[in-house]
């Protein structure tokens, strides 16, 4: 029965990380499957999953509210942020689906107004300018796939950077002195993996990959 009740337990465990991880690796899925359409190599060097970050974060930026980003609300036990998963996923919903419109009023707001413009035109501009250079190029599937790919990447990267930011805030809560541990880890993934974890997030390609010799080819010397 112990055994079982190992397995149950972490059968649970791996399910509600999967739950939590989720929205992440949709917005992974997307960056992969548009990728060959955009005619991008991935990483965090895209332009438009920059873009798209930028605005999600414009979005964050207007639906906080001051009472959320109190310390005591992040680390405290009965916070703010100290929810269990259900409630959790109902509050971070709650951005993804509120957000937009949130923007929509903060910029009609005058305290709010042309710093959030000046943000906005910049994350367009950034996406903009990529996607002339591509169209000048000829994307390699043809315009209509090239702006499904965009378009499929940017609205990805925006949602997932305004779910990214109550998933923040919440682990830090459930997690504590764990989250520092964790941060260390994906420092030295960073510095010794090559394509690092969040580069692989967003489908970025590693550079040690060893591609096969064409048939044919003369193989070097290994001396």
């Amino acid at each position: 029965m112990d055994v079982l009740q190992l397995f149950g337990d972490v059968a649970r465990f791996v399910l509600r990380a999967f739950v939590i991880l989720a929205p992440l690796l949709a917005w992974q899925w997307i960056a992969l499957w548009s990728r060959p359409w955009r005619r991008r190599a991935g990483g965090l060097a895209d332009p438009t999953i920059i873009a798209g970050m930028m605005v999600g974060i414009a979005m964050l930026v207007v639906s906080f509210r001051p009472e959320m980003l109190d310390l005591d609300a992040i680390v405290s036990v009965g916070g703010f942020w100290d929810r269990d998963i259900g409630d959790f996923l109902a509050l971070a919903r709650g951005f993804v689906l509120h957000a937009p419109a949130a923007l929509l009023t903060a910029l009609q707001d005058d305290d709010w107004r042309r710093n959030l413009q000046a943000w906005l035109m910049l994350a367009l501009a950034l996406w903009l300018v990529r996607a002339t250079i591509v169209l000048v190029a000829r994307p390699p599937y043809g315009v209509p796939r090239f702006v499904a790919g965009e378009l499929a990447t940017f609205v990805a990267s925006a949602i997932g950077t305004v779910y990214l930011g109550p998933l923040l805030f919440w682990s830090i809560n459930q997690l504590n002195f764990w989250l520092f541990l964790i941060a260390i880890l994906l420092i030295q993934d960073y510095r010794y993996d090559e394509p690092p974890v969040f580069g692989r997030l967003v489908g970025r390609a590693s550079h040690h990959h060893i591609h096969p010799p064409l048939l044919g080819a003369p193989v070097p010397d290994p001396d």
